[in-house]
């Protein structure tokens, strides 16, 4: 129910909404003629008896997307996940959008944003959290019916470029390894190298998770960090990444040998790690990684990340023939697609010599 009446040199608008036990009467003017306000009216009263109608409100941005972030998202995504969130949403989403109304961010605003992150030197991927966020925030927005629509699904967000990636070749993993036989420390590099594991899932591991006579290893937590729980060890992130990893006798010999180590120096550990320090507590990723570092330093080879040696492990695997679908279980992919993209590189060697054998084998 509603009308049209002029006020002044202008036309204006009056509307009920509700049903019927509770009623609210609102009003919008400054239509130029009668016909814009009859025909804002009539489309108001179509979302009314549609039930797509949304009140205007006046909620700001920053209540409504920390609001958002504690009662919706959070307990849908691991610790530390929520953590890397809600540093972005702080650092870079509220300084931007945080005075606004919710209702009155446009998508126009939202590409702005981007481009304007881009420039600011902030990577694609990184942009591309940002927007992520924002998608699944106005969603959630649209459910509660404080917006009509999602303005960010329209947005343009940049586009990721897959990082090439360039482990070590053959040979610097050779020299490498030459060098850790001559140092006195536990075998976590060399692990990662032959099995793949990801940082926190080789610190993650306990001696249970390892079965020493068939050759295999249970990868099924993780260590990780937040600023609230600081280290602390939590369930790999995905079913998939929940997963048996053979090992070789050589990576069997070297566990088999720090165990020993372990032993025989009376090390304190209670929560039976794997990989701890000399007090038996978890080991510090940050540790690891100056022991990484300096260690490149002393066999004089390229930069390179811990994470990149699991990259090591599944090149070679694709150069010697290995089926992709066996390196993505591995290495705990979701799919085998995306080991493929990963790696495209090497699959585009292997397409030269998949043509050139084919020929060869034709006409011999």
């Amino acid at each position: 129910m509603g009308s049209v009446f002029k006020r002044g040199s202008v036309y204006a608008v009056r509307y009920d909404i509700g049903d019927g036990k509770s009623r609210s009467q609102k009003y919008k003017g400054g239509f130029r003629t009668k016909k814009e306000a009859q025909e804002y009216l009539n489309k108001i009263l179509t979302e009314v008896a549609e039930g797509s109608y949304v009140r205007p409100n006046k909620v700001l941005f920053s209540e409504f997307i920390i609001d958002w972030y504690h009662n919706s998202y959070k307990r849908t995504v691991a610790e530390t996940t929520a953590e890397t969130r809600l540093f972005y949403i702080e650092k870079h989403i509220i300084p931007r959008f945080g005075t606004r109304q919710v209702q009155t961010i446009t998508t126009k605003m939202l590409d702005d944003f981007y481009n304007e992150k881009i420039s600011s030197g902030l990577s694609g991927k990184t942009v591309r959290e940002f927007h992520n966020i924002l998608r699944r925030a106005f969603t959630q927005a649209v459910k509660w019916s404080m917006i009509k629509f999602n303005p960010v699904l329209d947005a343009t967000p940049p586009v990721v470029t897959q990082k090439e990636v360039q482990p070590w070749s053959k040979e610097q993993t050779k020299k490498f390894l030459e060098l850790l036989q001559t140092q006195k420390r536990d075998p976590i590099f060399e692990l990662i190298i032959f099995t793949g594991l990801r940082k926190g899932e080789a610190l993650g591991l306990k001696w249970e998770d390892i079965d020493f006579e068939r050759g295999k290893i249970r990868v099924i937590r993780s260590l990780a960090r937040t600023k609230e729980k600081g280290l602390f060890l939590k369930d790999v992130k995905t079913q998939n990444s929940k997963r048996q990893v053979s090992i070789t006798p050589y990576i069997t010999q070297k566990l088999i040998e720090h165990r020993e180590k372990q032993r025989i120096g009376e090390q304190i550990n209670n929560l039976g790690m794997v990989f701890c320090t000399v007090e038996g507590s978890f080991k510090d990723p940050r540790n690891l990684l100056r022991e990484f570092n300096q260690l490149i330093r002393e066999a004089s080879l390229p930069k390179t990340t811990i994470h990149d040696l699991r990259h090591l492990h599944a090149t070679q695997l694709m150069i010697n023939g290995v089926n992709p679908k066996v390196v993505q279980e591995r290495l705990g992919h979701s799919r085998v697609a995306i080991t493929l993209d990963l790696y495209s590189h090497v699959n585009e060697d292997l397409q030269v010599e998949a043509a050139r054998g084919f020929e060869k084998n034709l006409f011999n």
